[in-house]
C-alpha cells in the first residue's frame, strides 16, 4: 500500500524525463540554413552549450541593457520636446508674412465658374468643338 505513492512519483518523474526536446537536424547549404538538407549540405550542431549559471548572466546583461536603451529613448525623446518648444517662434519672420500677403492676392483671381451640374467629356473634346466653332466662323466670312 505505501509502495502506491511511490511509484506515482516514479511515473511522474519518467514521463517528465522523456518528454524532453530532442534537437532536429539544422544543415547549412550555402549561406542558407534550414532542416531540410540539400546536395552538398553540413549538418550544424545548433545546441546550446552554455552551463545554466552562463545563461543566467547572459539573460541579466540583456535585460540590464534593453533598460538603458529605454532610459535613453526616453531622455532623448524629453530633450526633443524641450529643443522643439525652445525653436517655436510665436511670431512668424517677416518674409513668411509677405509670402502670406501675396498668397491672398493670387486667392482673389476670378475663377472659372462651375457648372451647376456635371458633364462628362473625354479628353481633348473641348479642343475639338472650338476647333469647329472657329471653322463654322470662317465658313460664314467667306
Amino acid at each position: 500500500m505505501q509502495s502506491t505513492p511511490l511509484n506515482a512519483i516514479f511515473l511522474i518523474a519518467s514521463c517528465a524525463l522523456s518528454t524532453g526536446a530532442t534537437a532536429q537536424n539544422t544543415y547549412k547549404c550555402g549561406d542558407a540554413y534550414s532542416q531540410v538538407p540539400c546536395p552538398g549540405a553540413r549538418v550544424i550542431d545548433a545546441t546550446d552549450s552554455r552551463t545554466p549559471a552562463q545563461k543566467t548572466q547572459a539573460d541579466l546583461v540583456t535585460g540590464r541593457v534593453a533598460r538603458t536603451a529605454d532610459a535613453m529613448e526616453k531622455a532623448r525623446l524629453q530633450q526633443e520636446k524641450i529643443d522643439s518648444a525652445a525653436n517655436a517662434s510665436p511670431v512668424p519672420p517677416a518674409h513668411m508674412e509677405n509670402a502670406s500677403a501675396a498668397g491672398t492676392t493670387q486667392a482673389k483671381k476670378k475663377k472659372r465658374k462651375a457648372p451647376d451640374y456635371f458633364t462628362a467629356q473625354a479628353p481633348g473634346e473641348k479642343k475639338k468643338a472650338a476647333k469647329k466653332i472657329t471653322a463654322k466662323k470662317d465658313a460664314t466670312k467667306s
